[in-house]
């Protein structure tokens, strides 16, 4: 039997991006910074970054810094942020913000686009 690694159930999370409004697909992050909570490694973030440029946003920027992600993107400091690292039946269920477009990126390491 073996052991599931960090790799292996990253590929199975689904990173959820709330972004501002104006932001009609994830290919408008393209060259823009994307917010993350800093309590994400650097190998999260890392999938994150592929899996954003995957979806179409090419040489975005994921961040992190001390205030959180969402605080960030709702000081309009950042277009959008990564607010979530859940399951695909969780990030399916999560709900609608106002006044924010939420995205659904898979971190798989198939080409899928992302979920409006």
């Amino acid at each position: 039997m073996s052991v599931p690694t960090l790799d292996a159930s990253l590929d199975a999370l689904v990173a959820v991006l709330l972004a501002d409004p104006d932001v009609k697909s994830v290919s408008d992050l393209a060259g823009k910074t994307i917010a993350i909570d800093d309590r994400h490694s650097e190998l999260t973030i890392s999938r994150i970054r592929t899996a954003v440029a995957a979806a179409g946003a090419t040489e975005a920027q994921v961040s992190k810094a001390q205030a959180t992600a969402i605080g960030r993107l709702v000081n309009k400091e950042v277009p959008a942020a990564v607010v979530g690292l859940v399951s695909a039946s969780a990030a399916d269920s999560f709900p609608e913000i106002a006044r924010f477009k939420t995205f659904q990126i898979p971190l798989a390491s198939r080409s899928s686009p992302a979920k409006p």
